[in-house]
C-alpha cells in the first residue's frame, strides 16, 4: 500500500517539481533513495534531481491500518502549513517548506532539513569525553529555547487563568497508576505535598498559544542554519505554552535512565534551555510541577515490548521507578 502511494507522491512531484524550484533548470528525476519504518508511518527520502543540482525531500506515509489515517495527514499538513506561513513571514526559522497536500493518499510531503537531532548530541557528550567542552550542547540548548519561545511567540492568545486544581487531580491520577509499577508511597507523598505547595502560589495568568505537544530532543535538530523542528503531528492551538517547555525538560531528565548519561549533563542542557526560552521565577516553579507530570506520564505508559519479554519490563519500571524517586527529591522536596 505505502509502495502505492510513494509512486502516486513521486509522479506528482515529477508534475510540480519546476514550479516549486524555478531557480533550477531541466527537471532530470524524482527518486526515493530509501525509507525508515515506524510504528504508525514510514519516512521515505526523496532526491530531486535538475540538471544543475538536487533537492532533498522526505514523505511521512502514514500506515494503512493506522485509525484515521487521511484524518491525522490533513491535521499534520494543515499544522505544517500554518506554521511555514509563520516562517515565510520571517517570524520563525528551522521549518520544512510543505511540497503539496498529500492528505487524500494519507501523507505528508515537505523539503528535507539537514541537520543532527539534540538527543544524539547529548548521548555523545555523555559517551565522549570532551565532545561537550566544544560549546555545541550549550549552543543547540540555547537556540531549541530561542526557537521554542520564538514559535510561542508567534502564535501567541490572550494569557488564561490555569486550572491548578485539574493538575493537582492528573497528578493523583498518574501517581495511583505508578503505584502499580512499584512507585514508593513516600516518592507519591512528596510530589503531591511539593506540587500542592507550588500551585497555592500559582495566581497570575499564563501564557498561550499553539502547543507542538512533541518538542522533545529527539524531534530538534541542529543544522547548518540553526535550529529546525518539522513534526507537527500533535500540535493543538490555544494550549498553555508552558505545556511545550516541560515536556522537552522532562524528556531530557529522562535520558538519566541510561546509566552513561549523567546528571550534569542533562542539568546544564535544562538550563540552558530555560534560560534562553527566558522563563520567569514563576513560570519555573511551574514547571517543576509540569515537568514532573510528564515524568510520571512516562513512567504510567510503560515500555512498549513484546508480551512475552516479562524480564524487559521489570527492568525498565526497576529504573524508572528509581529514577522517578531521584526526581521527586530533587524536584519536589521543600528544600529544592
Amino acid at each position: 500500500m505505502a509502495e502505492n502511494v510513494m509512486d502516486q507522491i513521486v509522479s506528482e512531484l515529477r508534475r510540480t517539481a519546476p514550479g516549486l524550484y524555478p531557480a533550477h533548470s531541466e527537471l532530470r528525476n524524482v527518486r526515493v533513495v530509501g525509507h525508515t519504518p515506524k510504528a504508525d508511518h514510514y519516512i521515505y527520502d526523496i532526491v530531486i534531481d535538475f540538471a544543475d543540482g538536487s533537492e532533498r525531500a522526505y514523505a511521512k506515509v502514514y500506515r494503512a491500518k493506522a485509525t484515521g489515517t487521511k484524518g491525522i495527514a490533513t491535521t499534520e499538513n494543515t499544522n505544517l502549513a500554518k506554521v511555514y506561513a509563520l516562517f515565510a513571514q520571517g517570524e520563525l526559522t528551522g521549518v520544512p517548506r510543505p511540497l503539496g497536500d498529500f492528505s487524500a493518499l494519507g501523507a505528508v510531503v515537505a523539503e528535507k532539513m539537514s541537520g543532527i537531532p539534540l538527543q544524539s548530541i547529548i548521548m555523545k557528550a555523555a559517551l565522549l569525553p570532551g565532545y561537550a567542552d566544544h560549546g555545541m550542547l550549550d549552543h543547540t540548548a540555547s537556540s531549541a529555547g530561542q526557537w521554542l519561545k520564538s514559535f510561542h511567540k508567534a502564535t501567541s492568545e490572550s494569557p488564561s487563568v490555569f486550572d491548578n486544581s485539574k493538575l493537582v487531580t492528573d497528578l493523583e491520577k498518574l501517581c495511583a497508576s505508578c503505584r502499580g509499577e512499584g512507585l514508593e508511597e513516600a516518592s507519591v507523598r512528596t510530589i503531591m505535598d511539593g506540587a500542592k505547595s507550588i500551585l497555592a502560589r500559582n495566581k497570575k495568568p499564563l501564557p498561550t498559544s499553539a502547543v507542538l505537544n512533541d518538542f522533545t530532543p529527539l524531534n530538534v535538530s541542529l543544522g547548518d542554519e540553526g535550529v529546525g523542528f518539522c513534526d507537527f503531528a500533535k500540535m493543538t492551538t490555544g494550549g498553555n505554552s508552558l505545556q511545550d517547555v516541560a515536556l522537552f525538560l522532562a524528556s531530557v531528565e529522562a535520558l538519566e535512565k541510561y546509566p552513561f548519561c549523567n546528571r550534569m549533563i542533562t542539568a546544564e542542557v535544562q538550563e540552558r534551555f530555560v534560560s534562553a526560552y527566558g522563563a520567569t521565577e514563576a513560570e519555573q516553579q511551574l514547571l517543576r510541577v509540569l515537568k514532573m507530570k510528564a515524568l510520571l506520564s512516562m513512567f504510567a505508559q510503560g515500555r512498549t515490548v513484546k508480551e512475552s519479554a516479562v524480564r524487559k519490563k521489570v527492568m525498565w519500571a526497576n529504573v524508572m521507578k528509581r529514577f522517578i524517586q531521584q526526581a521527586a527529591d530533587r524536584s519536589m522536596s521543600p528544600a529544592a
